[in-house]
């Protein structure tokens, strides 16, 4: 992506403070779900245009020039195959709630971007009110397990505000505002509320998120400052809650535009104390919570904001306790950076003892140099001296390839001074995420940023911002390196002036030229959007702008485009040249519409023949393995299973015991227990398929409850009723006791390893009259132990208890003390509490620098699977290494490894788990 020198084409969360107070009118723009979910924006830069606007829709599909394992806060909504835009606008106020509800949450997230007629169509009072109604009446009945319904009609609303905002011809009367608060305190007070599950955290994103939309900030004050005291480890685990609790700090950040909320906060001295001691919770630093901890320093410091008013000096002792506990870089510092990054903007650095710290920083974080040639310089933060070498070799090819390709004769174009290009690479997306805009001053929602500057100006220095990652091209691996070089060659080879000179568009030929030098004909991405459907004509390429940021527009078509003119128009790619060259913007626009005119017909048929019959199997996903009980429905699922051409897949399941099913996800009732072979093989429409196994381990149908170690349970049953429970030894394990006592009646006990125990045939049966049994196992097996409990006589209250002496691990038990993580990268001899997730996936870097490699789990509750691969994610064909033991205890030993990156899966869903990797210093067992 190309910028100026601090302009993104992606949205921010918010604009900077200076332009946001030049709006006098009441202006709270909608943002984006993307946007909302990521730490706020850093102060004093340019942000996007009116960023107290209304929060937008949420994303369907992730940008693909984004970090592919890029992780927000929130996951994308699921968009219906098809949508009906129509039926919104035609509905009346009576029938627009159905509509809402057979549609989805997915249909009413396309209203954000639906074409102005079908907006003002939709969005009426008299509809907003029939919502506001029915969800009022939804929030007072709602029970806490999440509503598809209520989170639908939650979006519509806000959905209503975005576009009222943006619309002109889209007005509501005060009364809407007057019953979405009436939806919104149902469903505050509701005792739900503050339930803690995944699908309450979608309905309470949406809520949340409404009260700020619907310009209610001062109104749901207390509400913020509720969550922020409540907040705890145990909402953290929750993907969903994690994104709807964020919701406040936006309230907070765009409340600074509400004069009610103004004359509250500035004398609210308990939300100081509360955003405070959120900031004081350091089990966030380094998990997947950790951008609210984050997000609640830099709103502390925002506070700055209210000069003159009764908080002030206990904002001021709360930001240098904060700038004392943590570090600029190092322990702590995305907190104190982004505390540091408000302060600076809204008081005098010199009060808190932060002055100069982005120069600091920047000195800090980039502290390795590598001067390629003459013509570039790269600051780096973490990288192998192989590494710098083989980006220098990248640039040094990808260079001569631009200048043979354009003809360019190494001529700069005038008045370009932009002699030395400086790349400054990070080492993961996370420290570009937490580094790059304090010592830049960009946005780092993106995959990189090309910063120009002002090349008519001698010593201007050109910037490249980038990080390594492990899907980016080895063997450098810094994502994004070959578009981003090109980007600085075409400005000083091709284009006149800065990034803002040209007074036409020239996106389709910036990012196409990028894409093309970059990949040349090794861009299947940009084939497969010729056959999704998602097509454009020549015209519309060349018009193609940043605005709406759309994907294959900017960059698939884009290539395909520029490719197309240089493959079968060469001449005319050199005659435009020679007028971007000198700045002959007019002549430029004139040749393009010359283009669009001559060879649209002839790009489509190109691009046609391009797709051709270039057909690719299909991917089929399992989703495996599967556990259930003999006699009850399983649930099996393909999703994520997808065919390169878009084609609509046949589905054929296979499950082991003569059955079959051509559902894509179907159930299954087994009748007996055992281990079956499940087979999944997905058909295209041309006839390619793949297929994929699991397994599926049906234990007996007599409802086996699993016990976990040290925590008894009551039981009661009937007489001669038979009850089944089962404790999961992991390797190691030792002094097992499975004891009954208490209650009323009569209940025996039965143990057996590995199967059912019955009553003639078991490995401990104490038959002893009353409630008080036992059964003590010194050295047990790893594995299932089944317990039977029989109704001597009829019994009831009864504590069953096992419990044993787990082995000792050999890493700590990091989840006692930090937040859990569900993805990202293993570093060397770092313990990393992991989230109760499946499945999740981390890298491990440089490994093919080790001598010796262990991966290692332990603690929590579950039962956990390993699997690695050196060739890529583990897909179930490249896996190298496994490790499925009982329990959590789980160990793989490498060495020799070919490539840089590692790649690990972890299922099994843990609570509590520890994963550490260890280099260079033995094997685990």
């Amino acid at each position: 992506m190309k910028i100026t020198a601090i302009l993104a084409a992606l949205p921010l969360l918010c604009t900077s403070v200076e332009a946001a107070q030049q709006q006098v009118e009441r202006q709270f723009k909608p943002l984006s779900a993307q946007d909302l979910q990521l730490a706020h924006g850093d102060e004093g830069h340019n942000h996007a245009a009116q960023d107290n606007a209304p929060t937008a829709a949420r994303e369907s599909v992730m940008h693909a020039h984004l970090p592919v394992m890029m992780r927000l806060a929130s996951e994308p909504v699921d968009v219906a195959s098809s949508c009906d835009l129509a039926a919104f606008a035609n509905a009346s106020a009576s029938t627009i709630v159905a509509q809402i509800s057979g549609q989805g949450a997915g249909c009413v997230n396309d209203l954000f971007s639906a074409p102005s007629d079908t907006q003002v169509a939709t969005f009426t009072t008299a509809k907003m009110l029939a919502v506001a109604t029915q969800a009022k009446t939804l929030s007072v009945a709602y029970t806490g397990t999440g509503s598809a319904d209520l989170e639908a009609l939650f979006l519509f609303i806000r959905a209503g505000f975005y576009v009222e905002f943006y619309n002109d011809s889209v007005s509501f009367d005060s009364s809407v505002q007057t019953a979405v608060k009436g939806a919104l305190d149902a469903f505050v007070a509701n005792s739900h509320f503050y339930d803690n599950n995944d699908a309450h955290g979608e309905v309470l994103g949406e809520v949340i998120t409404t009260m700020d939309s619907s310009e209610l900030q001062h109104v749901y004050l207390p509400v913020v400052k509720a969550w922020l005291s409540r907040w705890s480890e145990s909402y953290a685990d929750s993907w969903h809650m994690r994104g709807a609790v964020n919701g406040i700090f936006t309230i907070l950040f765009r409340g600074q535009w509400n004069s009610d909320f103004v004359a509250l906060v500035g004398s609210d001295a308990e939300l100081v104390t509360l955003l405070a001691n959120f900031t004081k919770q350091n089990w966030m630093l380094g998990s997947d919570a950790e951008f609210l901890i984050i997000n609640a320093a830099r709103e502390l410091a925002r506070l700055k904001n209210y000069q003159g008013t009764p908080i002030q000096s206990a904002v001021d002792e709360a930001l240098k306790s904060l700038f004392a506990t943590y570090q600029s870089y190092g322990y702590g510092d995305g907190v104190w950076l982004g505390a540091a990054d408000v302060a600076t903007y809204y008081a005098n650095c010199e009060d808190f003892g932060i002055c100069g710290f982005k120069e600091e920083l920047r000195d800090k974080a980039l502290s390795q140099t590598y001067q390629c040639s003459s013509t570039i310089r790269i600051r780096s933060q973490e990288m192998t001296q192989a590494q710098h070498l083989s980006a220098c070799d990248t640039m040094a090819a990808e260079e001569t390839r631009f200048h043979t390709m354009l003809e360019t004769n190494q001529t700069p174009v005038a008045d370009d001074n932009n002699t030395m290009l400086q790349v400054n690479i990070f080492n993961s997306s996370a420290d570009y995420k937490k580094y790059a805009g304090p010592i830049f001053g960009i946005s780092t929602d993106n995959g990189g940023m090309y910063l120009e500057g002002d090349p008519s100006v001698v010593g201007n220095q050109a910037n490249f911002i980038a990080y390594e990652a492990s899907y980016a091209k080895p063997d450098h691996y810094v994502w994004n390196l070959e578009h981003e070089y090109v980007h600085y060659l075409d400005g000083r080879f091709d284009l006149y002036g800065d990034f803002n000179a040209p007074t036409e568009t020239i996106v389709w030929w910036s990012e196409g030229v990028a894409e093309y030098v970059a990949n040349l004909n090794d861009n299947q991405d940009a084939i497969d959007t010729i056959k999704d459907g998602s097509t454009y004509q020549l015209g519309e390429v060349f018009a193609t702008t940043y605005d709406g940021f759309d994907q294959d527009r900017i960059y698939r078509w884009g290539y395909l485009a520029v490719r197309f003119m240089i493959e079968t128009h060469k001449d005319e790619v050199n005659a435009m040249l020679s007028e971007t060259r000198v700045g002959n913007w007019s002549g430029y626009k004139t040749r393009i519409d010359n283009w669009a005119a001559q060879y649209g017909t002839e790009f489509t048929q190109w691009t046609q023949q391009l797709a051709g019959d270039q057909n690719q199997a299909p991917t089929a996903v399992i989703n495996g393995p599967y556990q259930g009980t003999a006699g009850t429905a399983l649930s099996f699922s393909s999703q994520g299973s997808s065919d390169p051409e878009d084609s609509t897949l046949a589905y054929l399941w296979q499950f082991g015991d003569g059955a079959q099913s051509t559902q894509a996800n179907p159930t299954h009732t087994y009748q007996d227990e055992g281990s079956y072979t499940v087979t999944l093989s997905v058909t295209d429409e041309q006839g390619l398929a793949h297929q994929v196994s699991t397994q599926a381990v049906i234990e007996s149908g007599q409802g086996t409850v699993e016990l976990q170690n040290g925590r008894a349970i009551q039981v009661s049953g009937a007489h001669k009723e038979l009850s089944y429970f089962k404790v999961r030894l992991p390797e190691g394990a030792t002094d097992l006791t499975v004891a009954i006592s208490g209650g009323s009646g009569d209940a025996d006990l039965y143990l057996r390893f590995g199967e059912l125990p019955t009553q003639d045939t078991y490995d401990c049966r104490p038959y002893v009259g009353g409630n008080s049994e036992r059964c003590d196992i010194a050295a047990p097996q790893a594995g299932d132990y089944y317990i039977m409990l029989r109704g001597y006589n009829a019994y009831s209250d009864v504590e069953l208890l096992a419990s044993f002496t787990a082995p000792s691990a050999a890493i700590p038990d990091t989840c006692a003390t930090q937040g859990s993580v569900s993805d990202g990268r293993l570093s060397d001899g770092v313990p990393v509490c992991m989230g109760n997730r499946e499945p999740m996936w981390f890298s491990l870097e440089n490994v093919s620098a080790q001598q010796s490699i262990r991966i290692e789990t332990a603690h929590g509750n579950g039962d956990l699977t390993l699997e690695y691969s050196n060739q890529g994610w583990p897909d179930g064909e490249n896996v190298e290494a496994r490790s499925a033991r009982s329990g959590n205890g789980e160990c793989i030993n490498l060495s020799g490894q070919s490539q840089y990156w590692g790649y690990l899966k972890v299922s099994g869903a843990p609570v509590g788990a520890t994963v550490q990797v260890t280099y260079n210093d033995g094997w685990c067992n």
